[in-house]
Order: structure tokens, then sequence, then C-alpha cells
């Protein structure tokens, strides 16, 4: 779908704040039914669910409800401040592009940027998404948690499809690389995951203080890089600035977006979204809801699971 085909009506879908924060339709730790977020997370004081729908509080739930109320957590976007790119983006208005990015902003401009705040699974599964396909991850991270995860108690959640946990941290931080390969998951990205556990796995500041996990992270855990931090910050932190430089792909659509060419580089991305500083995730978020992508070229990459070998 080209930019310059997007229509002007503005989606009314409540729930697309929400749908960023599933990682996959299959996504065990989280639900949208109907209007209303479902979503299972790890604390200090035990594991918690957390349910909230377009309007009233969020309700948390289990053994680890209060420390929830702990978290900056905004699912549904509701501090985000975001009015106008000509407010937000004064720059903007002299691009060469804006026309682009205000088709896309009439459309989407209404939809929120929230925030989990669960540092520990936006680390995980961005981790997870590292180099290989996304089909891959969501199928990696549904695995992962049937696996080290728990069934978690959610009010109104429909028993036939109960709420996973993520990875349990304590059971994933004393896990052996190897012992992930049966996931698909290689040496590399397993090191990785177990690191993010092991800093989250006892009680701590970091639990509730973003910034001070964020830091761990990017002191402790190996391959904790600039493309995972982006992508962290953006779900769980809510920061509608985040780019995720090193992106397979994003480089592509955002250069293609702006400017028809079917491929770009980081360096480019960035120029182009220069002008929309502060708000560059938010276009990006914007890109994603449109659907547009860049041209596929040439034989799709075959992925080996070497599970089987």
């Amino acid at each position: 779908m080209r930019v310059g085909e997007i229509r002007s009506e503005r989606a009314i879908d409540p729930s697309l704040t929400f749908r960023s924060f599933r990682f996959g339709s299959s996504d065990p730790t989280s639900r949208i039914v109907g209007d209303t977020l479902h979503m299972a997370t790890h604390t200090p004081l035990g594991p918690a669910t957390v349910c909230i729908g377009p309007q009233g509080p969020p309700l948390p739930s289990g053994p680890g409800a209060a420390a929830i109320a702990k978290r900056p957590f905004d699912l549904r976007g509701d501090t985000d401040t975001y009015s106008s790119l000509e407010e937000q983006c004064p720059r903007s208005l002299d691009s060469v592009h804006f026309p682009v990015v205000r088709e896309l902003d009439k459309r989407w401009g209404h939809v929120r940027v929230g925030a989990t705040g669960d540092v520990y699974r936006a680390a995980l599964t961005a981790t997870l998404g590292q180099r290989i396909t996304a089909a891959e991850a969501v199928a990696q991270w549904r695995r992962l948690c049937l696996a080290f995860g728990h069934v978690c108690d959610s009010p109104g959640e429909d028993d036939s499809l109960p709420l996973h946990l993520p990875p349990d941290p304590d059971v994933l931080a004393r896990t052996s690389p190897y012992q992930l390969h049966r996931f698909g998951i290689e040496e590399s990205r397993a090191r990785t995951l177990i690191g993010i556990a092991r800093v989250f796995q006892r009680a701590g500041s970091h639990h509730h203080d973003h910034e001070a996990a964020m830091s761990r992270l990017c002191r402790d855990v190996p391959r904790f890089g600039p493309w995972t931090q982006a992508l962290v910050r953006y779900e769980a932190l809510g920061d509608a600035d985040a780019v995720a430089v090193g992106d397979f792909h994003l480089k592509n659509v955002v250069t293609y977006a702006f400017t028809g060419n079917p491929r770009g580089t980081d360096d480019t991305m960035l120029d182009l979204l220069d002008p929309y500083r502060g708000q560059r995730g938010r276009i990006l978020m914007w890109l994603g809801l449109a659907g547009v992508q860049a041209p596929k070229f040439g034989p799709r990459r075959r992925n080996v699971d070497f599970r089987r070998m």
C-alpha cells in the first residue's frame, strides 16, 4: 500500500494502542477481548495481571498487584500529549516530505503511544526478534512462555484460553544456553535472554525504576545494543522518539514511504526522520499501521531450523 493511497478517514478501533503490546497473534501473555486488554507480568511480589479497557482505571490482580502500582505504566497512553505535527515538530513544515507524513497523521494521529512498564518482557521479545523472521520470533516466544511460564489467573478471562506469564526470570536465569536450542534459539540470543533474566531474578529498584533497569541491561547483558534498546524504550517506556537503528527492513520502509526509492540506509532513514525528532517512533508506528512495505527483490531468505539438524 503506497502512502499516497492512504484514505483520510480516521480509525476508531479503541484497541489499536493495545495491539503494539502483543507479540504476535499467538502471544500467550496478553489478550485483547473486545476493546479490553489483559496482560500477565512478573513482579517482585509475584505474578500479576492487568486488565484495562477504553475507559476507567487499570485493574491489577494477583499477588503482584501492589507492585504493579509502582510501575509508571500507561497501557492506554493517557499521558501521551501528542496533538499535531505543526505543534510538536515545527521544523517538519519545511520538509519536502511533510505531505507524506501529514497524510499518515490524518489517519493515525489519534492513536496514542502507550507504555507497558514491563522492561523485562520487552527486553525478551526484542531479543527474540534479532536476525530472524517475525513469524519465527513469535513462535519461539510462545514456546518459551509455555515451557518457562505458568498459567496466570485473570478475572473475566475465558478459562479455555488462560493467560501465561512470561518466562520466570528465576528459572530462565539458571538455564544453560544449550537448553534453549530446542526452542530454535541459538547460543548468542540464548545468552542474551539468560542475561536479561539474571538482571530481573531478584527483587530490586530496577523492577520499577526503568532507567536503572536499562542501565543494568546495557552494562551487564551481551548483545543488548541500540536496536534492542530502542524497541524496549518504545514498548515499555512509551518513548515516542525511539528508532530501531540496524533493523533489516525499517530503513527501507522509511526510505520508500518518503522518497519512493525501494532501498535505503540507516543514515538515510535518520536524515528523513530528523525534522520529526521527538516523534520519530510515532511516525514509524503510523507506517506500520498503514501497512507500508518496501518492494521485495530476489529470493526469500531461507532460515534453517537447527533443531532438526
